[in-house]
């Protein structure tokens, strides 16, 4: 039974006992309590302990109605807000969902501290934001680029990196957009741009951004392949090439590398005097120093650096000088070690 009929039998019913009551017996009754006295029909007496009961019925269920409508407000919020958080874990951001049910509390807990992802294709829910981002993530995944402004994610998400990563694969002249800007990404997906660049631009184009790109081996590696490949006129001077390799830590076997791509594009004079200055500027790199004046012929000079050398260092270069005084000729150094 509804609270409007239940009301409205309730006053039918406290009329006709009324009207029942007051045929019979319709005199009045005086009640008195201390000083003060209240005087009512019979009829009255009777009804009035049926309508305060009603009263009170009706203030009972309103209570409890009220309660009611609150408590499934707050599940339907908390029900909402798990949706919310689900959409959330799915895209790698956190959340600060609040829950007002104990139960959603601990299944909130639980969701902030897991992983998200669906691997079903045709997912469906009548959630539209969570069927937007499960068919975003889908996409991406799938190598696909969704626009940034509808991911509206922060650059360091990595949703946001595998979609920009996806789009450099898709868009070359977005690496230069990205390194004119590398503050703004990820070092992650400033290094794929950069590589990028790299295999697709000019060195012209790269040089204009490296001033402010932090560049790790790999990084240098590349660049100084790229270099050694290029007209004379465009490539980097020895200063450029210097202050590069003075930023990462490479190894010797790397630099021999390099000195032997760079062999096609620079003058012997310029070689030597690279890896003099880099040799001055970390003793480490004396070795591969050694090896260009191996590859040069200039003799006298590595006995000026060997001599001064202790008894165990760079001995594969100390046993090309004893073959060279020894009229042995025929040896090659890269046939001897120098690791």
């Amino acid at each position: 039974m509804g609270l409007k009929k239940y009301i409205i039998g309730s006053l039918l019913l406290a009329i006709i006992v009324f009207g029942y009551t007051f045929s019979i017996a319709s005199g009045d009754y005086k009640v008195e309590i201390a000083e003060y006295s209240l005087i009512l029909p019979i009829a009255l007496w009777v009804v009035l302990p049926m309508v305060l009961l009603l009263v009170l019925t009706i203030i009972h269920i309103l209570f409890y109605g009220l309660k009611n409508y609150f408590t499934i407000k707050a599940v339907t919020k908390d029900s909402q807000a798990v949706i919310s958080l689900i959409n959330k874990r799915l895209l790698k951001e956190t959340s600060t969902a609040n829950f007002q049910n104990e139960n959603f509390k601990e299944i909130g807990s639980i969701l902030k501290q897991v992983d998200i992802d669906v691997t079903n294709s045709n997912f469906s829910s009548e959630d539209k934001d969570l069927s937007k981002t499960v068919e975003q993530t889908f996409k991406i995944k799938s190598g696909q680029y969704v626009v940034a402004k509808e991911l509206k994610l922060d650059s360091q998400n990595p949703i946001m990196i595998e979609n920009t990563k996806n789009r450099l694969t898709l868009d070359d002249n977005y690496a230069l957009e990205i390194l004119k800007s590398p503050a703004n990404y990820s070092q992650e997906v400033v290094k794929q741009a950069f590589l990028k660049a790299v295999e697709s631009k000019s060195m012209t184009s790269i040089k204009k951004v490296l001033a402010d790109l932090t560049l790790d081996n790999q990084m240098v590696k590349a660049l100084l392949k790229k270099d050694s490949q290029q007209n004379p006129e465009f490539a980097m001077t020895n200063d450029i090439i210097l202050s590069t390799i003075k930023k990462v830590t490479l190894t010797n076997t790397d630099l021999i590398t390099i000195i032997k791509d760079y062999k096609k594009l620079m003058t012997p004079d310029q070689i030597i005097k690279l890896f003099e200055d880099l040799a001055q500027e970390k003793e480490e790199y004396t070795t591969a120093y050694l090896y260009v004046l191996a590859e040069y012929e200039m003799v006298d000079k590595m006995r000026d650096i060997l001599v001064n050398s202790g008894a165990n260092e760079y001995i594969p270069f100390k046993a090309l000088v004893d073959l060279k005084d020894a009229g042995k000729h025929t040896y090659s150094l890269d046939a001897l070690s120098f690791k």
